[in-house]
């Protein structure tokens, strides 16, 4: 079994930011993004996943390239590219609606990009929300006090 490599975030923002798509990086080896629900947004990411030759990874799904009309069907879509994975969320556990997200959001320089990620405060609330032990351990991770800052 080859050795999974950490996903190229680089290459990935870079397309998602070409289509003005918002997006979280995740302390895995996957990119999180909670997309704007917005019909021409969702239009405008299907693109950046085509361009990134993103396939569907949910089970049973019958369409291994995803596109516009499929991303509001399901609240977790698990995507693989030749740059690494991305989990695409809506109605993320414990995240507030989008503008809220949105506007609470950081803003990292990566590159030549300037991403949006979510701010620290939603981010524990949605990682306390999963209570998946790695969600835990990372909210343990940013409560820490060397962390407790924004």
């Amino acid at each position: 079994m080859a050795e999974q490599q950490p996903p190229d975030v680089e290459r990935i923002f870079a397309a998602l930011d070409a289509a003005q798509v918002h997006g979280h990086v995740r302390m895995t080896n996957d990119l999180d993004l909670i997309p704007s629900p917005t019909p021409a947004n969702l239009k405008r990411l299907a693109d950046a996943l085509q361009e990134l030759q993103a396939r569907v990874l949910n089970a049973g799904s019958e369409h291994p390239q995803i596109d516009a009309r499929m991303l509001p069907r399901a609240t977790l879509w698990q995507l693989s590219t030749p740059h690494g994975d991305i989990d695409i969320l809506r109605d993320a556990p414990g995240a507030a609606p989008f503008p809220q997200l949105r506007n609470r959001a950081l803003t990292i320089a990566l590159g030549e990009l300037t991403i949006p990620i979510a701010g620290r405060d939603d981010l524990i609330k949605m990682k306390n929300a999963s209570g998946r032990p790695t969600d835990l351990a990372d909210v343990a991770a940013l409560t820490e006090p060397e962390h407790n800052r924004e």
